[in-house]
């Protein structure tokens, strides 16, 4: 997975600013109650920072664990760091994959933002044990559904655009399946100086994708429950059983 997003960390954060703008209200609301005494806010595959951010600015009073294997993207990740002084005395950036990585335990919430679609079925257990005990007593598991959320042919559209100086920049995506399980996205990043292409990176990202209904299925039996749901993001929390 990390080499797979080496050729998006240049282009991410340019591609994902009207996602992040989408999210964050809710994103804000889901975690409107959590108890920072507890323990801190564990983000699972921080990416660039972006996620990160967003949970800095929604619980400020939080220490906050970033999780994030990919060099490339952690690499913007701690050059945000680098000039936030009040930042860097909040977050740690722990380098390694998740189920790879020593968890804290009762962290007061988790997100987990464009994660639980890489893992697939016989995988994703792991996964939801491992959320259910680096959660406190009380506290939330933020999870986002990965769209389409099933198995399906995604054609070729442009997702995106945005400027920087002189230049434009376009970010396309098209999915197609591997299995019943799962598809490929290729996503493809162009870099224009009026109509004159001036550069072309394409990634490959494999996911598993599955619904909300598949997901709280699955964390019923790692001890979690879908407590809301948000349709329009794709945002679902998750409480631990009483």
């Amino acid at each position: 997975m990390s080499e797979e997003y080496a050729a998006a960390a240049e282009f991410y954060d340019l591609m994902a600013t009207p996602y992040v703008a989408s999210v964050e209200p809710t994103l804000t609301a889901m975690l409107a109650d959590v108890d920072t005494i507890v323990g801190p806010v564990l983000d699972i595959g921080a990416g660039t920072g972006l996620s990160t951010m967003l949970v800095a600015d929604a619980v400020p009073d939080a220490r906050i664990i970033a999780v994030e294997p990919a060099p490339a993207m952690r690499a913007v990740l701690l050059s945000r760091l680098a000039v936030r002084k009040d930042l860097r005395e909040r977050i740690t950036v722990l380098p390694t994959g998740f189920l790879d990585t020593e968890l804290p335990t009762h962290c007061s919430a988790v997100v987990a933002l464009g994660v639980i679609g890489h893992f697939d079925a016989a995988t994703r257990p792991r996964v939801w044990h491992a959320l259910a005990a680096a959660l406190g007593p009380d506290g939330a598991a933020v999870v986002e559904i990965q769209r389409p959320g099933r198995v399906e042919v995604s054609p070729e559209r442009r997702y995106t655009q945005a400027r920087a100086g002189l230049l434009r920049y376009e970010g396309w995506s098209r999915a197609e399946p591997v299995d019943a399980e799962s598809l490929v996205w290729h996503m493809t990043y162009r870099t224009y100086r009026d109509d004159h292409l001036l550069q072309e990176v394409v990634a490959r990202h494999r996911v598993w994708p599955a619904d909300a209904d598949r997901l709280a299925r699955e964390s019923r039996a790692a001890g979690l429950t879908l407590a809301s749901a948000d349709p329009a993001t794709g945002l679902l929390r998750f409480t631990k059983h009483p």
